[in-house]
């Protein structure tokens, strides 16, 4: 596993980021940290000590996903691209299409959420959207849309810790908590004794850490 760390990104950068409430915008998200990630190049920067301050981090390996810092504590998700190592700089591949993860595919995608976020989901919208958008030739247009279809499909891998002081109320709804999955219908809620410094993130997600414990309240309180 390598793990690459920034700090200081530009605020309109970071404020692109979306509040997750379904997969379209956990895409979104990703695309988001990867425009990032080539455009702030220059950001990255050593971990400094076991408390240093960053914004965004990309882990490769079993890792495999994004971290991103916010305000009241941080969310991560799975990257769904092939992460590349060249020189110290860090880029994406999407292997579907065997392309670059740049600009204009980035571009392409984030035409494919707002096609779709407008509309029901109709694959005819999406692709003419392509089409129109982007000059491309319908073939390419449709290959282009079977990639945006497979990553929605991919597992996303969600999750986010929150520092909650406003709607904390006692076990009910724990200041620090875990959120998992998206939606208020279906996300699992676990709490936690403390602000996350990230030992307990990298518990959950590094195959080769001691794990923690779910624990009745009275026993931790």
């Amino acid at each position: 596993m390598s793990a690459f760390f920034y700090n200081g990104i530009p605020n309109y950068y970071m404020q692109g980021f979306r509040a997750v409430r379904g997969t379209l915008d956990n895409l979104f998200n990703v695309l988001q940290a990867i425009e990032i990630v080539n455009c702030c190049q220059n950001y990255m920067i050593e971990p400094s000590d076991k408390d240093f301050d960053f914004d965004l981090a990309v882990f490769t390996g079993d890792y495999h996903r994004f971290l991103i810092k916010k305000e009241d504590g941080y969310f991560s998700m799975a990257i769904p691209f092939q992460v590349v190592i060249e020189l110290g700089n860090v880029s994406f591949n999407s292997n579907f299409l065997s392309e670059k993860v740049g600009g204009q595919l980035i571009s392409i995608f984030k035409n494919a959420i707002a096609t779709v976020n407008d509309l029901h989901h109709s694959h005819d919208e999406v692709v003419l959207s392509l089409v129109d958008n982007f000059s491309l030739e319908f073939k390419d247009a449709l290959n282009y849309y079977d990639a945006f279809t497979s990553l929605l499909a991919d597992d996303h891998g969600y999750f986010r810790f929150d520092d909650d002081v406003e709607h904390e109320n006692g076990h009910i709804h724990p200041r620090y908590h875990f959120d998992i999955f998206y939606k208020n219908t279906s996300s699992i809620k676990i709490g936690y004794v403390k602000h996350d410094r990230l030992d307990c993130f990298y518990s959950l997600v590094d195959k080769n850490i001691p794990k923690r414990y779910l624990a009745e309240a009275s026993q931790l309180f």
